[in-house]
């Protein structure tokens, strides 16, 4: 996961590279979890973070910097801090929503 993270913070998540860190991030949180359900899930969870993350570059720069969102949250995992983790995640969510929003607005 900090690997991943590395690269994402290398490449951006406008590149391809940087998109492919991203879902190696959330694909070992995931993976980490150890929850079926999730796990059943994470192919449509991969595809909505990176269609969601083409969708807000297409017309131009993320509105804000989700790195340091992503370095939060990895730190509250390495710090084993669930109620964090999840606190931190649900945040990283609102964001990622708030900034396709942002980025549908003509």
């Amino acid at each position: 996961m900090g690997h991943a993270l590395e690269e994402m913070g290398r490449h951006g998540l406008a590149t391809e590279a940087g998109r492919a860190a991203d879902q190696a991030f959330h694909n070992t949180i995931l993976e980490s979890a150890r929850n079926g359900a999730l796990m059943a899930l994470s192919s449509s969870i991969a595809a909505a973070v990176t269609w969601t993350t083409i969708f807000k570059h297409r017309r131009q720069g993320l509105p804000r910097d989700p790195m340091p969102d992503h370095r939060a949250l990895y730190d509250a995992i390495v710090a084993g801090d669930p109620a964090a983790a999840r606190e931190t995640m649900t945040e990283l969510v609102r964001l990622a929503l708030a900034d396709t929003e942002l980025a549908m607005r003509p």
